[in-house]
């Protein structure tokens, strides 16, 4: 399956690269100060790592396999050895799949041949997440507390990102990037990227027996049932679990002490304020940087890498589902919310000014690391006209994603009699329509591209402004969805139920 999504990424990513090479000037910039952002990349993959195995991770063993296998008079090293093998050989595959076509659409802008981009990508992608791999391997056999790992892991990743904005120099990740633009640049610094994740994964391969068994035993419950939910497609019990899993807990006490107005008139409004002010730091740090992806990727889009559109509007899919937790849990106390003489939808459609505003800071998080990353007067107006479009976008993927739930054989209605291949379609619908929403509110971007490529040239904040407006009607629309849809599905219920007597 892994090859097969590969293979469909090329051939759909081929087309859409084709926006013509990089200039003169671009390609210099991009031998200057690409593999710092490509460090960044790495940085990231090492916190994950790190958080990930200082709490009982990166392996999910079975229950029973703990209990029996990890407490019985034999090696631990020897007994984890071989599942952490198996582990370690599909996370290469995957990554040197995700890096050759990493290098292969790179081929279609950048100078070089693309077979050694494409080699070249690959191989960066295996050590990078061999790296990776290997630091959760140590964190976890040397049983690194989670708060050591997660502030070592938030230092790393702030570093690299400095390096790349020239604000500090010196992040070790860089040999990393230096390896990736070999077909660029041949530096043998890049040697010493290849050398540092062999001696990472050996000699976390060589601690694998020293984890905790009560923090495997903690995260092989969690993690089966974060694969359950995942089969079921609820994404919304696979988000619970993994705050479980990361062991994310709301603070006790508020970041700020502020009154909020309104609280009598506005009480949902009021306990989504307050909700967001007790977020924990890791939500707010992980909002941030998936703001910071948004910004760089709608950035690269506008420079003429089309496809940067999706990523930029699937990291800010995965920030709105967190924007969106007060309404999630409302669904997920009902009876609460029936308590009122009010319709459902009268009170879910209440809980969306938290989650628009809250996006919006999201979106001004990725808005400066735009203009970090090329400050210039056309970047900043582009920027402000399309944060308002992203943040509806990715509030109305959210949204949709939250509200309707995980699929049943009860809400399917005449989805359950349908032949299994009309089921499947809808199992993809249900799966990808919630981001391509996200996805439709960065579009904008791409329209202040063609408007500015346009003969006679129109101004890009006007075409801008253009697609936005659709990207209001569209969440405009989502959110009549969701204030009506407990009467259209009484409507079409009854509607069911006559057709079934007549």
């Amino acid at each position: 399956m892994t090859a097969l999504l590969g293979g469909i990424a090329v051939l759909a990513g081929a087309g859409l690269i084709g926006d013509g090479r990089l200039t003169g000037a671009q390609a210099t910039h991009l031998r200057v100060d690409g593999a710092d952002w490509i460090g960044v990349a790495a940085a990231f993959v090492f916190a994950l790592g790190l958080r990930s195995g200082s709490r009982g991770g990166p392996l999910a063993l079975e229950r029973a396999e703990v209990r029996h296998v990890l407490l019985a008079p034999v090696d631990r090293t020897t007994a984890m050895r071989a599942p952490a093998i198996r582990q370690f050989r599909f996370l290469l595959f995957a990554a040197a799949l995700v890096g050759a076509v990493a290098g292969v659409l790179a081929a279609h802008r950048l100078p070089g041949d693309g077979v050694a981009w494409t080699a070249c990508g690959a191989l960066a992608a295996v050590v990078i997440v061999a790296f990776g791999y290997g630091t959760a391997l140590c964190a976890s056999g040397w049983r690194i507390p989670s708060w050591a790992g997660s502030v070592l892991a938030l230092v790393v990743v702030a570093w690299a990102m400095a390096d790349a904005a020239n604000i500090a120099e010196g992040s070790p990740f860089v040999v990393f990037g230096r390896l990736a633009l070999w077909p660029l640049h041949f530096d043998p610094i890049g040697f010493v990227a290849i050398g540092v994740a062999a001696v990472v994964c050996a000699v976390g391969l060589s601690l694998v027996g020293n984890v905790s068994v009560e923090a495997a035993e903690r995260r092989s419950t969690l993690v089966g049932q974060l694969r359950f939910a995942a089969t079921l497609q609820d994404v919304r019990t696979v988000i619970v679990l993994r705050r479980q899993l990361a062991m994310e807990l709301p603070r006790l006490s508020p970041w700020v002490h502020v009154r909020v107005h309104g609280t009598g008139r506005l009480p949902v409004w009021t306990r989504g304020v307050r909700g967001v002010l007790r977020w924990p730091a890791a939500r707010v740090g992980r909002l941030a940087l998936l703001g910071v992806i948004a910004g760089l990727s709608a950035r690269a889009a506008w420079t003429g890498t089309t496809p940067m559109v999706a990523v930029a509007g699937v990291a800010l899919f995965i920030a709105a589902l967190d924007a969106v937790e007060p309404l999630a849990q409302e669904i997920d106390h009902p009876s609460r919310r029936d308590s009122v003489p009010h319709e459902e939808g009268w009170v879910e459609i209440r809980h969306v000014p938290v989650a628009i505003v809250t996006m919006v800071l999201v979106c001004a998080v990725g808005y400066a690391a735009a203009l970090v990353a090329g400050p210039s007067k056309d970047a900043a107006l582009i920027g402000a006209v399309c944060i308002v479009p992203a943040a509806l976008g990715a509030v109305a993927g959210a949204l949709v994603s939250v509200v309707a739930g995980a699929p049943s054989q009860a809400s399917g209605g005449t989805w359950s009699v349908m032949p299994p291949e009309v089921a499947g379609m809808r199992l993809v619908y249900r799966t990808a329509f919630p981001p391509a929403l996200a996805i439709i509110g960065t579009l904008p971007v791409l329209a202040a591209r063609a408007a500015a490529r346009a003969r006679p040239p129109v101004p890009a904040p006007s075409g801008a402004a253009a697609a936005g407006a659709g990207v209001a009607v569209v969440f405009f629309l989502v959110c009549g969805w969701v204030r009506m849809r407990g009467r259209i599905h009484a409507w079409w219920g009854a509607q069911m139920e006559l057709s079934g007597r007549g």
